[in-house]
Order: C-alpha cells, then sequence, then structure tokens
C-alpha cells in the first residue's frame, strides 16, 4: 500500500504542469466603471490571449499615479493609456510604444453659448472646470496657457477638478463652472447632442491612445502583440471594443511619435 501511493504521488507531480502566470494588459481610464471597461476590452483580452499562447488579464485604473506606480513595478506586460501616460512610462519605466489610435487628441477650452466667453481674455476670472490635474487633457491645457504667457492659478477664480468629462458638461450646464478643459473632439459630440457650445481656444494635438509593451518582452511576443491589435477590428470578438469605443482601429507607432509629447511634458 506505501509502495503504490509514493508512485500516485510521483505520477501527479510529474503528470501535472505547473499553472501559467497570467500577464497583465493595464489600461488607465478615469470614466468608466471597472464593470463597462471589462466588457469592452475582454474580447481583446482573449485575443492577446490566443496570440501569446498564455492566460492574459485585463486591469484599469482610474488615478493616473496610482497607474504610473504600477509601470514603474513593471507589473503590465501591455499597457493602453493616453500618449501624456505611455509618454512617462516610456521615459521613466522603459516602456516601447507599439501601436495607437489613429488620429490625434488635443485640450479645447468651452464654455456655453449664453455664457458670452469667447475669447481666453474673456475667461479671467471665471471658474474653469476639468478632470484630475494629472489627466492628459489638464496639464496640456494648462501647458498651452502657460506658453502664452498666462499663469491658470491666477487667470481662473477658482479651478475645479472632476471625476471625468461626463461630470465636466453637468457642470457647465448647471451653472457650476464658466469653463470646461475637455478633449477637443468631445467639444464636437457634446454640440452634436445638442449642447449649445462655444470653442473658446485649442491646443496643440498630440497622438491618440496608444499601447506599449514593457521593455523586456522579447521580439517575437512584441509582433504577436502588434498583429493581433492590428486584427483586433476585425475579430468577431475583439472588435467590441471598437464598436462601442467608436474607433476605427489601430495602427503602428514608434517612439518618433512621442518625442514631441515628451519634451513638451519636460519628462525626465
Amino acid at each position: 500500500m506505501k509502495r503504490f501511493i509514493a508512485f500516485g504521488a510521483l505520477a501527479l507531480v510529474v503528470g501535472v504542469a505547473p499553472a501559467q502566470q497570467p500577464l497583465v494588459f493595464g489600461h488607465q481610464n478615469f470614466e468608466k466603471s471597472a464593470t463597462e471597461l471589462y466588457s469592452e476590452f475582454e474580447g481583446l483580452t482573449n485575443l492577446l490571449s490566443r496570440a501569446l499562447r498564455q492566460p492574459v488579464r485585463f486591469e484599469s485604473v482610474k488615478k493616473v499615479d496610482a497607474y504610473l506606480e504600477r509601470t514603474a513595478d513593471h507589473r503590465y506586460v501591455l499597457i493602453f493609456a493616453p500618449p501624456s501616460v505611455v509618454a512617462e512610462a516610456v521615459k521613466r519605466d522603459g516602456y516601447e510604444p507599439i501601436a495607437k489610435i489613429p488620429g490625434r487628441l488635443a485640450p479645447a477650452f468651452m464654455a456655453m453659448s449664453r455664457s458670452g466667453i469667447g475669447f481666453v481674455a474673456d475667461m479671467k476670472g471665471k471658474r474653469l472646470g476639468t478632470t484630475d490635474r494629472n489627466s492628459m487633457m489638464t496639464r496640456l491645457g494648462m501647458l498651452h496657457l502657460r506658453k502664452q504667457g498666462i499663469d491658470p492659478e491666477q487667470h481662473f477664480s477658482e479651478v475645479r477638478h472632476f471625476a471625468d468629462v461626463n461630470a465636466v458638461i453637468f457642470a457647465l450646464t448647471n451653472n457650476m463652472i464658466d469653463v470646461g478643459l475637455a478633449n477637443a473632439t468631445l467639444y464636437s459630440e457634446w454640440t452634436t447632442r445638442g449642447y449649445e457650445l462655444t470653442l473658446i481656444e485649442q491646443g496643440q494635438a498630440v497622438p491618440h491612445l496608444t499601447f506599449a509593451v514593457r521593455g523586456d518582452v522579447a521580439e517575437a511576443e512584441k509582433r504577436a502583440i502588434l498583429q493581433a491589435l492590428l486584427s483586433a477590428p476585425k475579430d468577431a470578438d475583439a472588435s467590441v471594443y471598437f464598436r462601442k469605443s467608436g474607433f476605427a482601429g489601430v495602427e503602428p507607432a514608434s517612439m518618433s511619435d512621442y518625442a514631441e509629447l515628451v519634451r513638451r511634458l519636460d519628462l525626465k
């Protein structure tokens, strides 16, 4: 009996391969709930798992600072975030841009048409509303003003930071703020939805949402990830993200795409 048990134990050890630890795909988004994001990215995560022949787990973080703590720890094999966040992970933590959503993003200051605010000078003494102080649109918008010699802290009577862009448009329409700072594409979207807005000023555009891989990822894996991302819009499951986001697809990205952004943000 003892020999039978010993043989059975040996068979168990030899016959079962250890479970693979999942690779973590990290996303930064302060607008949507974890449930919404999981449903959007489940198909893309499954596609990456098939491409890499290894389990991939999706994780989303709202706050930029918390997200960058994880990139500093090299928690993520693949990241997907606004280009300012990716640029910081590239410069500081050794990540490499691999793909991006086509198009450009730009900060825009806007106000309700009824406010009579139409120029930067009109914003002086008014209440500004934007998202997280470390979000890309907030940072780029403030940099745009400083480039014109305007100190935002002196120019506005108050700067309020909201949890997401939905709160910005809500605050604008309910007279909680006078000026909103958001992505310029949202100005077009909101006016299409019937909001009567005036575009006051638009800043310089930067690359769109970006995927980047950790620096130690093997070249073969990088190619597999890139091919999976490029094919995602036509994949039955992964295409859910593109249908829900409205993005047409993905295009390759390189370090040179972010050199100007790194310079503008003065990343060390």
